[in-house]
């Protein structure tokens, strides 16, 4: 039995990960939901990082027996809460990666390919947009579910400021790329994987929420990426 701590994105809240949790659990796993407070915007990755530790204590579970799995933008959250709370696994989901000393806006400007250029600027809380861009591939029957776990969570200043990261946690890592994303893009996916990581990035078919539309599939990649 494996623990996964499943941290949410941007623009989707903890119940989100509904179907996932429930593909892990038929599988004999546990899971934890934690939420970012949404409404705290500037505040910087540290402060984030550190309220997301402070829920996971309560729970009362040992880091070193959890997988932190964090999805999108959560992804630049993961390294500095395993600075605090080091997990035994991280797991990039289709995940922006924070760099020691660097902003994301800063990686955005120097490398304009970690997003698919249709994406930039567009609102995931229109529907359209949502549809258009991250649920395109998700089964008709779960649709008014997906939009309803929806939130707006632009964390500006953590986007802003300099990475506060020095080294990167010494834990082992996955990437897996999601190879019909329209927000973030796929080729950035497996380049940063690879050149940062020091990966061979995992790849599942479809778009950018893979534990929306392919639960199952996902849950298997990530019961076999951690045995």
């Amino acid at each position: 039995m494996t623990t996964f701590c499943l941290i949410h994105s941007s623009g989707q809240g903890p119940s989100g990960w509904r179907l996932l949790c429930e593909q892990l659990a038929n599988r004999g796993h546990e899971t934890l939901t934690p939420a970012f407070r949404i409404h705290e915007t500037d505040q910087g990755a540290v402060w984030h990082a550190e309220a997301l530790v402070e829920e996971l204590r309560q729970g009362g579970h040992d880091s070193t027996d959890v997988v932190c799995v964090a999805h999108s933008a959560g992804g630049m959250f993961l390294p500095v809460l395993a600075q605090v709370w080091p997990p035994r696994h991280m797991i990039f989901l289709a995940a922006l990666i924070p760099r020691p000393g660097i902003s994301i806006m800063d990686q955005f400007r120097a490398d304009p390919s970690m997003f698919q250029p249709a994406w930039v600027g567009k609102d995931p809380m229109d529907d359209d947009v949502a549809m258009q861009f991250i649920y395109h591939d998700c089964p008709s029957d779960r649709i008014d579910w997906a939009l309803s776990t929806r939130v707006d969570f632009y964390a500006k200043r953590a986007m802003e400021e300099p990475c506060p990261l020095k080294t990167w946690p010494s834990i082992p890592t996955t990437y897996i790329v999601c190879a019909d994303d329209r927000t973030i893009s796929p080729a950035w996916q497996r380049k940063v994987a690879r050149t940062w990581l020091g990966v061979e990035p995992i790849e599942l078919p479809g778009g950018h929420c893979p534990h929306v539309s392919r639960p199952e599939a996902l849950a298997a990649t990530l019961e076999t990426c951690t045995i």
